[in-house]
């Protein structure tokens, strides 16, 4: 009798399982078949915007797990209207939130191929041990926040020479409401980068930035089209940069600061900062050391700067609190100026 009812019990057990694991295949195979679908209707519309995607058929895998849509030999070419730029890589998975189609994780780890016509030597060619996209869309597929976290990045000009590298990148993005004013925030910023290395010889800075921190504000809308054209349009409607934080941490500098940039009438970078500075003699002497900034110049302006700075509680360094300024394509902390601001192109 025992026996008989420990067989029944087993068989039931069994029997549970079976349909427990068809259950979840059959919910497995649902979930996948819709993400699929998001990702070729996806493709599909942007064709129809006039996009060039060029992909292999998307295949799913991830089972028994969530599962996730591979896309292979990816490349993409955007309209004139948005640009001209294209992008290609070997490999993104699309892995979407457990049970919310609405937040996406893009994952895209290895070599990337970027064409831009406003880049000053294409194309660039970009590499990270991990680069994850974080997004968040409404109920009607509009991006409403972004994450960007990227490792081990390096980016290199045409002739594969390095142009910027970094340790760890990690941008959070949030766009606002389309529909407010030409003075609204139309996007915000948080973000942080470490051990940035630069190709570039900027004796006497080290010629890695130990930490950039950032906290902004993009007030104005950025319409889509050329890099040129749509930064126009935000120029003359009125767009700026609220910069609410910057910190830079470059030996032998290290800045913190707030204040607002935007663009002249010639595209050129104009700002206005209010900043917290150490570091400031070590500088200046090798700029002037250098041939940077005129021979002289470098320890008149020491002089005053000194005069100006405190050194604070437990700090070793005097802190210069000086307004920074670009005008004119001219860099002045304080009444100073410092050194000309190479012309920036932006076709």
């Amino acid at each position: 009798m025992i026996k008989s009812h420990l067989r029944r019990l087993f068989l039931g057990l069994a029997g549970a399982v079976v349909v427990i694991a068809l259950a979840y295949s059959a919910l497995w195979a649902a979930l996948a078949t819709s993400t699929q679908t998001i990702a070729e209707e996806w493709i599909s519309k942007q064709r129809l915007k006039g996009w060039s995607v060029s992909v292999t058929t998307p295949r799913l895998d991830g089972f028994p797990y969530w599962p996730f849509v591979v896309l292979e030999n990816v490349a993409i070419t955007a309209p004139l209207a948005n640009g001209s730029w294209s992008w290609a890589t070997d490999r993104v998975t699309l892995h979407p939130a457990t049970f919310d189609l609405t937040r996406l994780t893009i994952r895209a780890a290895g070599r990337h191929l970027i064409d831009a016509p406003w880049a000053p030597s294409t194309p660039l060619f970009a590499e990270a041990s991990v680069a994850n996209l974080d997004i968040d869309v409404d109920t009607n597929g509009r991006l409403q926040r972004s994450h960007i976290y990227l490792e081990q990045i390096e980016l290199q000009d045409s002739a594969r020479l390095p142009l910027v590298g970094a340790t760890l990148v990690d941008l959070d993005f949030t766009l606002a409401d389309p529909t407010t004013g030409p003075r609204e925030v139309f996007a915000q910023f948080i973000g942080r980068g470490d051990d940035v290395r630069l190709a570039m010889n900027l004796r006497p800075f080290e010629p890695k930035i130990q930490t950039v921190q950032l906290a902004a504000d993009l007030v104005g809308p950025v319409k889509p089209g050329r890099l040129q054209e749509a930064l126009e349009l935000w120029r003359s409607g009125g767009g700026t940069l609220e910069v609410r934080r910057v910190l830079l941490d470059w030996p032998p500098l290290s800045i913190d600061a707030d204040g607002t940039m935007a663009l002249d009438d010639g595209l050129q970078p104009i700002a206005a900062f209010s900043t917290r500075i150490t570091g400031f003699n070590d500088a200046l002497n090798g700029l002037e050391t250098r041939g940077i900034i005129p021979r002289g110049k470098g320890t008149s302006a020491q002089l005053v700067l000194n005069l100006l700075a405190k050194t604070p509680p437990g700090g070793d360094k005097p802190e210069l609190q000086v307004p920074l300024s670009i005008q004119d394509q001219k860099l002045s902390v304080g009444p100073f100026g410092i050194m000309d601001v190479p012309t920036v192109r932006w076709d």
